[in-house]
């Protein structure tokens, strides 16, 4: 029992045992009645504290909760007018959707641009907190992202899209090479006889930036050819324009470049041709996504294609999974791709 100021004696409530042991009431609920998402630690701490308190839930409470919210969370630390013009996000969450709405599940999507760590992690918390949620799937790590170990600490059930930089332990769905397709792109261009190629990449802190990186620097030492140039950028196609602009007013200008996505391959197929060079014959352009677009464009766009949509239902899907949901088996997810098209021939005789 507690005694509020009023004198008056009030039976425990979750809240009251939340705050005794120093956890999210949706932490004491999952200890309280067994759910997965909470470490052996917290529980048995949390349960040490209910027994002490004399606090057990309700019968009705906890047929509530086994029911569980049937939501899931999708935070995307973005600005909004830049998410809406990546056609990458509606693929994947259209992968999300058709796994999520097949077993009766909600996704809740929150967008917006939080300017400090502090601030995102406010985000998680609250969200947890609110109790609206069942699991949150994470997109684009960073290398020490603090996410990973929040999700950890909060309790909730998570899976990261894509593979992260560093070894945790969150589970994660995606290509096991997520480099996979630049040493094709690096090695494709070079027999075409572009030599002095140039990165333009997503931001310089991402996992998926950090992969691909990689792989590039080892394909073009391989392949004995010249790396002229890295341009990280939000990748943004206004970002992506400028980058190759940057890129062409260099002495020794690239004879190809290779572009994180799509839309930025677009752009920068615009600043090449505003400074009367030819593609591919001057230099040779290599988006990353395979989006529907590209292929229609002119020249067709040569690309690194990964099954975006999949990864988007294999994230839901695993999740779904740990939440105890009866959900298909999936094999091995297939690495990236290249796909030649227009954009890439051999240099100008």
């Amino acid at each position: 029992m507690v005694k509020p100021i009023d004198g008056a004696v009030r039976r425990v409530n979750i809240s009251d045992v939340a705050e005794l042991a120093g956890y999210s009431k949706g932490s004491v609920s999952k200890a309280m009645n067994n759910q997965p998402g909470i470490s052996d630690k917290a529980r048995a701490h949390i349960l040490r504290v209910a027994e002490a308190a004399g606090w057990r839930p309700s019968a009705r409470a906890v047929a509530l909760s086994s029911q569980g919210t049937r939501t899931i969370a999708f935070l995307l630390n973005r600005s909004p007018d830049l998410l809406a013009s990546d056609p990458f996000f509606a693929e994947l969450l259209s992968g999300i959707e058709s796994v999520l709405a097949k077993h009766g599940y909600w996704l809740l999507l929150r967008i917006g641009h939080y300017d400090t760590p502090e601030d995102e992690a406010q985000a998680y918390r609250e969200l947890v907190q609110s109790e609206r949620i069942d699991g949150v799937l994470v997109a684009e790590t960073r290398v020490d992202d603090f996410r990973l170990a929040l999700v950890r600490e909060l309790g909730i059930p998570a899976v990261i899209i894509s593979k992260p930089w560093a070894e945790v332990d969150v589970p994660w769905e995606g290509p096991t090479s997520p480099g996979g397709g630049m040493d094709e792109a690096v090695g494709h261009v070079v027999e075409g006889g572009h030599t002095r190629v140039a990165y333009v990449s997503g931001p310089a802190d991402r996992s998926y930036v950090m992969f691909r990186t990689q792989t590039l620097l080892e394909a073009i030492a391989d392949q004995g050819a010249s790396l002229v140039g890295i341009k990280p950028t939000n990748a943004s196609a206004e970002q992506g324009f400028a980058a190759t602009e940057e890129l062409l007013n260099q002495r020794q200008r690239p004879t190809a470049i290779l572009y994180d996505n799509d839309q930025m391959a677009l752009a920068g197929c615009r600043a090449i041709r505003s400074r009367g060079l030819r593609i591919p014959e001057d230099v040779a352009v290599v988006g990353h996504d395979d989006l529907y677009v590209s292929k229609w464009f002119t020249p067709a766009l040569t690309t690194v294609s990964q099954d975006i949509e999949g990864l988007g239902a294999r994230c839901a899907n695993r999740l779904l999974g740990i939440l105890g949901e009866d959900v298909e088996e999936y094999g091995p997810f297939g690495d990236p791709k290249l796909i030649v098209r227009e954009s890439t021939s051999p240099v100008a005789g």
